[in-house]
């Protein structure tokens, strides 16, 4: 630190209106020097010499009679009755001789920009009736003690006040049989109110956490009012059943195709269980499963996208609503992704009806990579490896790729799209409303696809697994804050591998 930037001079407040003060100077520090005097002491006995007075200061000096204007020099027959003197010339040769004639006489000066060479300091003064707080930049120029002073003044409390009063009654108490009972008092009052300032801070904390409490109360209020809702409806069902006995024809279609119904409603309890605690893995689990079933492949992805279009629409209406959406994404993503999955879906219609016995191994394989990915999940490294960002040319064969493959093999879009934009160092919540979205829309299309080219022919199927998720949806909140992830992601990703394994052995052999 420079030596002559330390600020030496001991603080003092004077009475200036019996000190006349004179000002010597040609720039913008002469006004706002006098006009923190003025503000502090009104009745200041101000003279100013100057060759060139502002507009700015005549107006003011206008306000207060005892303000002098002199346009001229200073000469020495001006410091005869001066006490105080404050020097703001750029001209240093006169500066110097200012300087020199008020040595002589004994005048304290302050120089402004020089306080290694001045004997006292402007400071900017913020009071009331009952104290007085001077503020000093410790700097050349008073302009920064003027934006303290706003600073300071603002964050003085209102009732600073009360607070002196109480201070000073207990040194004139009488009561008061020593300076340490007094000490103590004083210490009594200052932390109560001390203490008073802090309690809203306090009170912000508490609202805080209540807000948190409100929050989780909610949460598991939405939980219950979920099961609730199942339950209604599951009664409603019941009375529309039994009222218009419709038991038996509701019993025949359950037991159809060896009772798949029931097996598709495990299997959609357990991918949807899978898929709130991991994000991923619906359409993966679903596909194994059937394809383990003897399910042709058309039918297999029919099912899932006719049972996914339900999900994944709610999915993104909740993100549209959050603003999770990036359009321009999405813009890049859905028309290729939907082209891929009509392609998709009349590839898979076509090959899985001529040449089923070999898309069901094709597929399979797929969904045992997709195994080993999930595998590689639970044991990879969390660092993350941000890359530089596909432009729109390559999100296209992105969706593309992700909207062909998750038609025709029955899911892979989350792995494949998701993953990838993840990957690519974007931001998480668009990235997963975005492809939410685009999900939903090759979903229903795929879904339409199967419709004109198979029929309606497996709605057994796809009630088993949309009411097996919907079931398990209240719960899923849960059982994912319960249930340990990477140990999901082992079970599962090993399942997955072994009912693979399992198709691809019974087609092969």
């Amino acid at each position: 630190m420079n030596e002559h930037r330390l600020n030496r001079i001991p603080p003092f407040f004077l009475n200036v209106e019996r000190l006349p003060l004179v000002i010597v100077g040609s720039n913008k520090t002469v006004l706002d020097v006098v006009t923190s005097v003025c503000s502090s002491s009104e009745n200041s006995e101000i003279r100013v010499f100057d060759l060139e007075i502002s507009e700015a200061l005549k107006k003011y000096a206008e306000k207060y009679p005892q303000i002098k204007l002199y346009n001229r020099n200073i000469e020495a027959k001006d410091l005869h009755d001066l006490s105080l003197l404050i020097i703001a010339t750029n001209d240093d040769e006169y500066e110097q001789y200012v300087l020199s004639l008020s040595r002589q006489r004994n005048i304290l000066v302050c120089v402004t920009g020089k306080p290694q060479i001045s004997d006292f300091s402007p400071v900017s003064v913020i009071g009331t009736s009952s104290f007085k707080l001077g503020i000093s930049s410790n700097d050349y120029s008073p302009e920064v003690s003027s934006r303290l002073h706003r600073i300071i003044e603002n964050s003085i409390p209102n009732d600073i006040d009360g607070l002196i009063e109480r201070l000073k009654f207990v040194q004139k108490d009488p009561l008061m049989n020593n300076i340490d009972d007094e000490l103590k008092e004083l210490d009594r009052i200052t932390a109560e109110y001390l203490d008073r300032k802090q309690k809203p801070k306090d009170s912000a904390a508490e609202l805080e956490n209540l807000a948190k409490v409100n929050k989780a109360v909610q949460r598991r209020a939405n939980i219950y009012l979920g099961i609730i809702g199942v339950l209604v409806f599951l009664g409603i069902f019941s009375f529309i059943i039994v009222n218009f006995q419709l038991w038996p024809d509701i019993k025949a279609f359950l037991s159809e195709d060896n009772h798949i119904f029931y097996k598709m409603l495990a299997a959609g309890f357990f991918a949807e269980v899978v898929a709130g605690s991991m994000g991923m893995g619906y359409g993966v689990i679903c596909t194994t499963i059937l394809l383990m079933l003897n399910v042709a492949p058309p039918v297999v992805s029919a099912s899932i996208h006719s049972a996914e279009s339900f999900t994944s629409a709610a999915g993104s209406i909740s993100h549209y609503k959050l603003k999770n959406v990036n359009m321009k994404l999405v813009k890049a993503l859905a028309p290729a992704a939907i082209l891929g999955a009509i392609i998709g879906a009349l590839a898979l219609t076509y090959f899985g009806k001529h040449y089923g016995e070999i898309v069901k191994p094709i597929i399979s394989c797929y969904t045992f990579y997709l195994g080993i990915n999930i595998l590689r999940n639970a044991f990879k490294n969390k660092t993350k490896n941000i890359r530089k960002q596909k432009s729109a040319k390559k999100l296209s064969v992105l969706g593309f790729s992700g909207g062909f493959i998750d038609s025709f093999a029955g899911g892979g879009w989350g792995p494949l799209v998701t993953g990838t934009l993840m990957k690519d160092g974007r931001t998480p919540r668009y990235v997963v409303g975005s492809s939410t979205l685009s999900k939903c829309l090759l979903t229903v299309t795929s879904a339409v696809t199967f419709v004109f080219t198979l029929g309606i022919q497996h709605w057994n199927i796809v009630l088993g697994l949309l009411i097996g998720g919907i079931v398990t949806a209240p719960f899923s909140a849960m059982l994912t804050a319960k249930l340990p992830v990477r140990k999901m992601f082992i079970v599962v990703g090993s399942l997955v591998i072994i009912m693979s394994s399992v198709t691809i052995f019974r087609a092969i052999f």
